[in-house]
């Protein structure tokens, strides 16, 4: 308790935030114990007196540290400004041919240690950020250092119910701006240094391993951390089979190769040390072995570039040479604690990062079934809850997950690693082949069992993922104090989860944050019908990122899916919905696959009615082939409208009643929403889905000021996060749910200064 308490406040003040007045009184208690333990010296008062008083200190750090990664974001005032700046790359360059307005374009996204050159004053320091170069600018690579001019933005990210909140992964990483650098001026000096390394190590064995693409592509990945060469394909086949873990250089790899290292300085450093320093017999042969596999860690940690998982693998590792060293054995749960607390005292923000719950989530696995004599050999049973935790984080659930990991987990650990780092360390070419011949092994198995019959399996989440994995660990544990065919009713959760669906005649409108683009969801009582997918880009979209999650969490299939017109900020996720059901759409010559959408059609789902209004039977293109369609229930009433301009708008005068939500049209630019057309909709509230500091203007303000004086409440989605509506009640009241207001984190926002 006395290592575990302190890591457990640290974690809770960088998840909440919690301000001073949390933390006092378990300051004052500590001093009360402390008080009466110099009085009157009751046994274990000391102890808790230290416990507690470590636990405030630990959790009064946490708040500090969240407080001054926030504070060290771009303030507010420079946000979307041009800055000049001095700037050194800090990691490895991803470069692409990209396709940007049509044409196709060299792309370069580049991590950067920058600072102002003028104006210090506003955002003094220097600051890590991340930007995209497009166009003709200079290759740049690791180590170089230059000054450029680039425009910053504010490391905002989406906040929905499902999907990456990279808000959180940037203030984990200690990125302050993200933004687009738009010039580089003067020469750009390549000042070499560890990444710089790194880079030239990662292109050799490309070259090297040229005959074999999937060598070339995985083994820089294991051993630098080098994942630039690895394609969409290839990173969906690991991910789908639960591997995606071993093209990442964390706590599997780096205790395989200390492991390695500390066996053979056992067996053959070690004896010799002590025949040629008989000082050395003082230290035991396993002490001494230590030496080796500490250096070869800190080496394969220097390689993967003291990435975030490879520092806290660093940190775990150290903490138990020490004990060693020391002859310190204590409890499993004890040491993992105790390394737990080193990671977080080293980096408090790690606390944010998916990974180290990862890690560490497996070493306790590890430790329970160890512990408790597992009724299966450990690397036979870990894979199982590994495949539970990764369905809860990740939505994907495939059941030759665990046999995927049985079978290559060990060829990595004693092939394909070894192998690759043996190679590139001697620049020894059998034994890169070697590497690559057990990487295209590996893929092979991958590939078959992908295409093996997969039953869709329900989303795991929150509760029903710990229930599920909680009864996992219990089975296959020999023996616990209650009978075993209880352990289903641990399935409940997941089986039977709690309904959120609307009730008959009643509709939820679900406005996700997808960045400059849209992306919503009608629910009805047992239906589901989508309007608009959202943007898409080079190897992603907001469908396969936002969209996709939700309905694996919500058990959802769309009935109807309408793709309002061909442009890519609203059909560009199309390729990642796996099963789009009936598809609509007003250019259905750029929608794949989609029916024409007909001013007239006409649905009605659960005691709602869905009818689409506009195109008529007359040819249109780009923003005014728009789908709009119109959502009853009860008395309140939806609106939905796409990209239509005011042309369009003015035909519909006179023919569309009044409307409760009004999506306005073009993310709310000034070529749509008329005075006239609002006048005579006289909607409650109008919905604007826009990306964050977008450099169309969105909603334009002239706009937001006429329909806020007409006493219309404009809901953004870059303000607002993803925004939900239920409709239709008994009641005729909406029930709003803005994800940024009622779903807050504290690095959803500005730093506040509660530590002072």
């Amino acid at each position: 308790m006395r290592y575990l308490l302190p890591a457990a406040a640290l974690v809770a003040a960088v998840w909440s935030g919690a301000s001073w007045p949390v933390w006092l009184p378990l300051l004052v208690l500590a001093a009360g114990l402390a008080g009466a333990g110099a009085r009157r010296k009751p046994p274990c008062s000391g102890r808790w007196a230290r416990t507690i008083l470590a636990t405030a200190l630990a959790g009064g750090l946490g708040l500090l540290a969240l407080e001054q990664g926030l504070a060290a974001r771009l303030p507010a005032s420079l946000n979307g400004e041009t800055l000049a700046v001095q700037a050194r790359v800090v990691d490895l360059v991803e470069r692409q041919r990209r396709v940007r307005y049509d044409e196709p374009v060299n792309w370069q996204r580049l991590t950067l240690e920058v600072r102002l050159l003028e104006g210090r004053g506003r955002w003094p320091g220097r600051h890590r950020v991340r930007v995209s170069a497009w166009g003709p600018l200079p290759a740049l690579g690791a180590g170089d250092r230059f000054e450029a001019r680039m425009r910053l933005y504010f490391p905002h990210g989406w906040h929905n119910q499902t999907g990456p909140d990279t808000a959180r992964r940037d203030l984990a990483e200690r990125i302050d701006a993200v933004g687009v650098l738009a010039a580089v001026q003067g020469p750009v000096h390549a000042d070499g240094g560890l990444h710089a390394f790194r880079e030239r190590l990662a292109d050799r064995l490309r070259a090297r391993l040229a005959a074999s693409p999937l060598g070339a592509a995985v083994v820089p990945a294991l051993v630098t951390g080098d994942r630039r060469g690895l394609d969409r394909p290839l990173k969906d086949l690991f991910r789908a089979t639960g591997t995606a873990h071993l093209l990442a250089i964390s706590g599997l790899h780096l205790t395989l190769v200390t492991g390695l290292l500390w066996w053979l300085g056992r067996g053959l450093l070690a004896p010799l040390l002590q025949w040629l320093w008989p000082a050395c017999r003082r230290l035991t042969l396993a002490q001494l072995a230590w030496a080796p596999a500490l250096a070869g860690a800190l080496g394969y940690a220097a390689l993967a570039g003291f990435s975030l998982p490879t520092r806290r693998a660093l940190i775990m590792v150290a903490v138990l040479a020490l004990c060693r060293l020391r002859r310190r054995w204590p409890a499993p749960a004890e040491g993992l604690a105790l390394a737990l607390l080193a990671v977080l005292l080293a980096d408090p923000l790690a606390a944010l990062s998916t990974g180290l719950w990862l890690s560490f989530g497996a070493v306790a696995a590890i430790l329970w079934l160890l512990e408790g004599g597992g009724r299966l050999p450990v690397m036979v049973a870990l894979p199982l809850p590994m495949a539970v935790a990764g369905a809860a984080l990740f939505g994907d659930w495939a059941w030759w997950s665990p046999l995927a990991n049985l079978l290559l987990v060990p060829l990595f650990s004693a092939l394909v690693v070894p192998a690759a780092l043996l190679g590139a360390l001697l620049d020894w070419a059998p034994a890169l082949h070697a590497a690559a011949t057990g990487v295209e092994l590996a893929v092979a198995l991958m590939a078959v069992m992908a295409g093996w019959p997969a039953p869709r399996l329900p989303a795991a989440s929150g509760l029903a993922a710990l229930a599920v994995g909680g009864a996992l660990m219990l089975w296959l544990l020999p023996a616990w104090p209650w009978p075993r065919r209880l352990l289903p009713l641990c399935l409940l959760p997941w089986c039977w989860p709690a309904s959120t669906a609307p009730g008959p005649g009643q509709v939820d409108l679900i406005l996700f944050e997808v960045g400059q683009g849209q992306a919503l969801a009608l629910r009805t009582a047992r239906h589901l019908v989508l309007y608009d997918l959202g943007p898409g880009w080079e190897g992603g979209s907001a469908t396969g990122s936002v969209l996709v999650p939700w309905l694996r969490r919500h058990r959802l299939t769309p009935d109807l899916t309408l793709v309002s017109h061909g442009d890519g900020d609203h059909a560009g996720g199309l390729a990642d919905l796996p099963d789009p059901g009936r598809l609509l759409s007003g250019e259905p010559d750029r929608v794949p696959g989609a029916e024409r959408c007909r001013g007239g059609q006409h649905w009605r789902f659960d005691g709602v009615d869905f009818r689409v209004l506009w195109p008529d039977r007359r040819p249109w293109s780009g923003n005014d082939a728009s789908c709009v369609l119109r959502v009853d229930a009860g008395a309140a009433s939806v609106l939905l409208t796409g990209d239509i301009t005011t042309a369009v708008e003015y035909r519909l005068l006179g023919s569309v009643a009044p409307v409760t939500v009004l999506q306005l049209g073009h993310h709310g630019s000034a070529s749509s929403s008329a005075d006239a057309w609002v006048r005579a909709l006289r909607p409650r509230w109008a919905l604007a889905s826009v990306g964050y500091a977008n450099r169309f203007g969105h909603p334009d303000a002239a706009l937001v000021r006429r329909l806020e004086a007409a006493g219309v409440t404009v809901l953004r989605t870059d303000r607002a996060g993803m925004i939900v509506f239920r409709l239709g009640g008994p009641d005729n009241a909406a029930l709003i749910t803005k994800w940024r207001r009622d779903h807050e984190r504290p690095w959803h926002r500005p730093a506040r200064g509660q530590v002072w």
